[in-house]
């Protein structure tokens, strides 16, 4: 099967609908996947209602009050 263009990263848009690319990592607190901003590691997207299969604390901020598109520092 032939593929058309190049592998391109995972993209998602910010609060203020700029794009950027996505790196993954795991949530300190939990262990579950977050992703973060390739060009402002401050930038995060926290899981909300979806939880890894592994996941330590299913009452963990990145569930209860996930971060959106939006900076780590601004958490409510």
């Amino acid at each position: 099967m032939s593929r058309i263009g190049p592998d391109l990263p995972p993209r998602r848009r910010d609060e203020f609908s700029d794009w950027h690319d996505l790196v993954p990592e795991a949530c300190p607190d939990c262990g579950c996947l977050v992703f973060a901003a390739k060009d402002d590691p401050d930038i995060v997207w926290e899981p909300e209602r979806a939880w890894d299969e592994g996941c330590r604390n299913r009452e963990c901020h990145c569930h209860t009050a996930a971060v959106i598109g939006r900076g780590r520092s601004e958490r409510a």
